[in-house]
C-alpha cells in the first residue's frame, strides 16, 4: 500500500527515495536503444541524466558487467546510492516507463520472483512488506538452487544480494528498502495476497 506521502511513514518513504540517483542507458547506434518520446532525440531535456553507450564504452563494459546487453536491452535506468551501489535494474523500457522509475515508481508486471535465502533477515521483511501490498510472488532461495544464485550474481555485479527481486525478466531489485520496495510492487499487484503456488 502507498502511504500518504503527508504522513510520517510517507514523508520517511520520499526522502528514501530522493536519494537514489536514476540514470538512463541509450544506444544511439540501434534505433531500439533509443526510446522514442524520451526526448533524447529531439533535444528535449530528458527524464535523467542520459548515457549513450555508443558514446561511452566504458559505461557499455558496465552495463555488460551487469549482464546487460548494450544492443538488446536498451534502453535501460539504474537506480543507484550516491556509492554507486546498484538498487535497482530495469531493462527494455518504454519512455513512459523510464519516468516512472525515475520518480520512484514501479511499472506493471504480471510476474514476481523473490530470490531469498532462509537466514537472511531482510528477506523476511522484504516478504513482508510483499504480502502487507497483496503482491503475487515465487519465492526462490539461492541456497539450494544454484543457478538462480548465478543470475543474481550476475546481476548485481558479482555481489551476492538476498533479497533480489525479479519483476517480468526486465526489472531487479537488490534489496530494496521498504518504502522502495513499496513503490515498486504498488504497480506489479496480482489479485491474490501472498506467495504462489
Amino acid at each position: 500500500m502507498l502511504r500518504d506521502p503527508r504522513s510520517a511513514k510517507g514523508l520517511e518513504d520520499l526522502r528514501s527515495l530522493k536519494g537514489l540517483e536514476c540514470r538512463l542507458y541509450v544506444n544511439s547506434a540501434h534505433a531500439d536503444g533509443m526510446p522514442a518520446g524520451a526526448g533524447v532525440e529531439r533535444g528535449d531535456p530528458p527524464a535523467a541524466p542520459t548515457v549513450d553507450v555508443a558514446l561511452d564504452l566504458a559505461a557499455a563494459h558496465q552495463l555488460i558487467r551487469l549482464g546487460i546487453s548494450p544492443r538488446h536491452d536498451l534502453p535501460a535506468v539504474l537506480l543507484s546510492e550516491p556509492g554507486g551501489r546498484i538498487r535497482v535494474a530495469a531493462l527494455r523500457l518504454a519512455p513512459e516507463e523510464v519516468a516512472k522509475l525515475c520518480a520512484g515508481q514501479g511499472i506493471p508486471a504480471a510476474r514476481l520472483v523473490v530470490y531469498s535465502s532462509a537466514w537472511c533477515p531482510d528477506c523476511r521483511r522484504a516478504k513482508r512488506v510483499l504480502e502487507e501490498a497483496s503482491a503475487r510472488f515465487e519465492e526462490v532461495d539461492i541456497d539450494s538452487n544454484p543457478s538462480a544464485e548465478a543470475a543474481v550474481l550476475e546481476r548485481s555485479g558479482g555481489r551476492r544480494v538476498v533479497p533480489t527481486l525479479l519483476f517480468d525478466d526486465r526489472l531487479w531489485a537488490f534489496n530494496p528498502d521498504p518504502p522502495l520496495l513499496r513503490r515498486l510492487v504498488a504497480r506489479a499487484r496480482g489479485p491474490e495476497r501472498g506467495r504462489l503456488a
